[in-house]
This record gives C-alpha cells, sequence and structure tokens, in this order.
C-alpha cells in the first residue's frame, strides 16, 4: 500500500528539479492521485482490522450498544492514530495540493527555478543544467534501488544470511560495506553519463604525503580528546585517595583503536565524494555561484541519505529532528569538504 505513494515521491522530486511538458496533469494523475489512493487503502484496512478485532482502539472509548469505528469523529482519530509515516504522508498530500491550486491560479511555477549566478564569463548552457538536474533526482529519487538487492537476497536465503551474520559480524559488515559501495558506484556511473565517467580518474587522485598523513592523525587527535580527558579526570582522583590501596584506573579503558570492522565504513564515502564534491559541485558552483552552490550540495547531500534516517518506530518529534540534524550536518560539512 505504500508503493504509489514512494511512486509519488518519485515523480514530486523529478517534476520539482527537472519539470514536465504538462506538471499539472502530472500533478494530479502522477502525484496526488497515487497518494490519496495509497492513504484511503490504509485507512480501509486499518478500519476494518479494528472493526473485526471487535475492541476499542486504545485511543477511543466504547459507546455501549455502538459500533464504535462507525463514528466520524473515532475514525477521523483512526486516521490520525495510524503512524507517522501515515501522517508525514498526508502532510505532504495537502501541501502538494496547495501547489496544484496555485498553479493553477499562476502563482507557482515547475520546475523550481533558482536564477544562475555564474562565476564564469560564459554562461551555463541550459542543456548542461538540466542534465545536473536530471543526475541529482536520479541520485536523490531512484537511489532506493540500491536497497532492494539485499531484502531480495533476505527473502531467498534468509536463513544462510542470518546465520553468516551471527557467526561472523565483522565480515558480514565488509561484506556489506563492500556490496552497498560497489552497487553504489555502478548507480552512479550510470548516472553520470559518459562523459562524466571520464573524468572519474581525474576524481581519484591521490593526495600528496604530507596531506594524507594530515587527514588521518587530526580527525584521530580531535577524536582523543575526550576519551583521554575521560581517563585523567579518575587519575587525579586516584593519585591522592587510592595511591597503594585501590588500582588506578587502567588507560585500555578508556583508549583504543576502533574495530577492524569500523573499517569497513572507509568503502562508501569515496564513492559518495565521486558523487557530491567530484561531479555536482562544480556544476553547482558555476551556475548558483560558491556560496550557493555549496550550499545546494549540501542540501542534495543530505536528502540523499534520508532514505536510511528514518524507520516506523520514530515519532514525530524524532523525525523532524532527523530531518533538521541531517541537513545542518551535511550543509555544514559541504563548506568543509568544499
Amino acid at each position: 500500500m505504500s508503493v504509489p505513494i514512494f511512486a509519488a515521491g518519485v515523480t514530486a522530486y523529478y517534476l520539482a528539479l527537472v519539470g514536465s511538458k504538462k506538471p499539472a496533469r502530472r500533478l494530479l494523475d502522477s502525484i496526488l492521485l497515487p497518494v490519496i489512493v495509497g492513504l484511503a487503502a490504509k485507512v480501509i484496512v486499518a478500519f476494518y482490522w479494528f472493526r473485526d478485532v471487535g475492541e476499542p482502539a486504545h485511543f477511543v472509548n466504547q459507546v455501549p450498544g455502538a459500533p464504535h469505528l462507525w463514528q466520524p469523529r473515532i475514525l477521523f482519530a483512526l486516521a490520525v492514530n495510524l503512524s507517522v509515516g501515515f501522517q508525514f504522508a498526508s502532510v505532504g498530500f495537502i501541501l502538494i495540493s496547495a501547489l496544484f491550486v496555485l498553479y493553477g491560479w499562476g502563482r507557482a511555477t515547475l520546475p523550481i527555478h533558482l536564477p544562475a549566478q555564474s562565476i564564469s564569463d560564459a554562461s551555463i548552457p541550459e542543456d548542461e543544467n538540466r542534465r545536473t538536474l536530471v543526475y541529482v533526482w536520479m541520485m536523490i529519487a531512484m537511489v532506493f534501488i540500491t536497497g532492494l538487492p539485499e531484502p531480495a537476497l533476505e527473502v531467498l536465503g534468509s536463513s544462510g544470511i542470518i546465520r553468516f551474520a551471527r557467526l561472523h559480524p565483522e565480515w558480514f559488515l565488509w561484506l556489506r560495506q563492500l556490496f552497498h559501495a560497489l552497487l553504489l558506484l555502478a548507480f552512479v556511473c550510470v548516472a553520470l553519463g559518459k562523459g562524466g565517467r571520464k573524468m572519474i580518474p581525474a576524481m581519484l587522485r591521490i593526495p600528496r604525503a604530507i596531506y594524507l598523513a594530515a587527514s588521518v592523525v587530526i580527525p584521530a587527535a580531535i577524536a582523543y580528546v575526550g576519551p583521554v580527558a575521560s581517563y585523567i579526570h579518575p587519575r587525579i582522583l586516584w593519585t591522592p585517595d587510592g595511591w597503594g590501596i585501590l588500582v588506578p584506573p587502567s588507560p585500555s579503558s578508556f583508549l583504543g583503536f576502533p574495530a577492524a570492522s569500523s573499517g569497513a565504513y572507509l568503502l562508501y564515502p569515496p564513492v559518495e565524494e565521486i558523487a557530491w564534491r567530484g561531479y555536482l559541485q562544480p556544476r553547482f558552483v558555476r551556475r548558483y555561484g560558491i556560496v550557493r552552490g555549496i550550499f545546494l550540495v549540501g542540501v542534495v547531500w543530505g536528502t540523499f541519505h534520508y532514505l536510511w534516517d528514518f524507520n516506523s518506530s520514530m515519532t514525530v518529534r524524532d523525525v523532524c529532528i532527523g530531518l533538521v540534524a541531517r541537513l545542518l550536518v551535511t550543509v555544514c560539512l559541504s563548506y568543509v569538504l568544499a
């Protein structure tokens, strides 16, 4: 029942970035209608499920002698309490419905247009900008494809995969990250197109030794500030009170090397850097200027991760905090890495 809503989301990204010859028709038949079908299906299934159970839901009071779900007030309460995902999808439906009305009145345009602020003398060709925005759409809206093979493998051979993950958790993490990295690399190569693929060797330059050493030493030193301070404090307290009486605090309890399995996380970022800093950043900077271009790269980069940021156990507050925190981190890091 969520598939129509996912499909509508993919289409919404496309209309917002790339556009269509008939935006109003696409808004109606490819976004609003599929979403209302998906939302209505969820309400109907939940209604019959609660009705067949024969007991009132936890958020309504039983009315003696009357079927509790036939009342409009209680049916509305059921819809509101279905899930956080249902609530956010409903809000999205309302917002896009408002956009549909504004577009009909001539008060809105599709695709969303940002005036160019090129830093080069030659203006950026419109067809190049369109290719860039198609690339952005592919990276944001279609990235969920890279996550499909894994659950498919789990469904086809779940017992073997689960057994391997339990017996060899570190190897499983490495293989999982490698699988995702290779899948994303293949997807990025397709999205880049023939011209973009020729640029990949230039994006993979090996830095000078001094810069490579700095990139390892500086983050490690920052990461160890907290553990070192945590060790020094109990050590200072132990010196006057526990000398010769208590065992001194062990540095190994506070300081240590990361687990070998955490090295698997180094596989994914290089592929992402090809996508964001390698390909997208120069194009956004050329068209929108340095400040706006880097900011927009951060927004796209953050939106790319939304698929993995949320789950069904989160509250509305969790989702709102997740949205803001993800964009804040990626936009700030976008300026640092740029």
